[in-house]
C-alpha cells in the first residue's frame, strides 16, 4: 500500500462533538474498505487536555501544531466558546498561523465544518472563493468577510483544495464528497450505507434561507 495520507483533526476548547466525530468516522469506515488509506490524528495548540463543546468530553490531542506530522488532510470543526450567549469560536493567532502555513503545502485539502468556517474565513485562504456554514451564520459571516462568496442552502462547497460544509452533520457530507474524489463513488456509497446515512436528504425546511 503507498503511504497513508495524513488526516488531521483539529481540537480546542469547545470542539463540537459531531464535527469532529461525523468526518472521522467516515475515513475510519473508508479504511476498512481501501486497505487503511488514511492517518487519523488529533491536533491541538497544545498537548494539554481540553474540554469539548458543554464541557461532555475531555480530550487529549495526539499532537500540537509544533509536532504533528504533516497534513494531506485538515478537518477544522467548530467551536462553542458559550452556549448562553451562544458564542463560536475563531482560532488562536497561533492556529491562524499553523493553517497559513500548513496550506501551502502542494495538494493539501483543508475542510471546515458548520462554523469551523470561523476559523477558517479568519486565515484569509478563502478570500476570492465560494464556501458555506451554517445557515444560521452564514450572514453574519458574509458581512464580516465581503470578499467570500458565501452559498446558502447547500450542504457543502469545494473550490480548490478547500470545502466547507454546512450544519453540523454536514460535516459527514464533505468528507463523504472527499471519499468519492480520493476512492471512489462506491466506496462512499458503502460508507455512507454503514453509517446508515443518506446524502441525498433534503435539507430541514426550518434551515432553507431566501437567496
Amino acid at each position: 500500500m503507498d503511504t497513508p495520507l495524513n488526516v488531521a483533526i483539529l481540537v480546542y476548547p469547545g470542539v463540537e462533538m459531531i464535527d469532529m466525530n461525523g468526518p472521522a468516522d467516515v475515513f475510519i469506515k473508508a479504511n476498512n474498505l481501501n486497505g487503511g488509506k488514511y492517518r487519523l490524528y488529533t491536533v491541538a495548540e497544545n498537548n494539554q487536555p481540553l474540554i469539548s463543546e458543554a464541557s461532555i468530553v475531555a480530550i487529549t490531542p495526539a499532537y500540537s501544531i509544533t509536532n504533528c506530522p504533516s497534513p494531506d488532510i485538515i478537518v477544522i470543526p467548530g467551536q462553542i466558546l458559550s452556549e448562553d450567549p451562544y458564542q463560536s469560536g475563531s482560532g488562536s493567532p497561533a492556529l491562524i498561523d499553523w493553517l497559513i502555513q500548513v496550506s501551502q503545502k502542494t495538494g493539501i485539502i483543508i475542510m471546515s465544518v458548520c462554523v469551523g468556517a470561523y476559523i477558517l474565513a479568519k486565515t484569509g485562504l478563502l478570500t476570492g472563493k465560494k464556501a458555506t456554514t451554517h445557515y444560521d451564520a452564514i450572514d453574519y459571516l458574509q458581512k464580516q468577510y465581503a470578499k467570500i462568496q458565501f452559498i446558502k442552502n447547500v450542504r457543502y462547497v469545494q473550490d480548490g483544495n478547500f470545502i466547507t460544509t454546512g450544519g453540523i452533520t454536514s460535516g459527514i457530507d464533505g468528507a463523504l464528497h472527499l471519499i468519492e474524489q480520493l476512492d471512489s463513488p462506491d466506496i462512499a456509497q458503502q460508507v455512507a450505507n454503514v453509517m446508515v446515512y443518506n446524502t441525498k436528504a433534503p435539507l430541514p425546511p426550518g434551515t432553507i434561507l431566501p437567496t
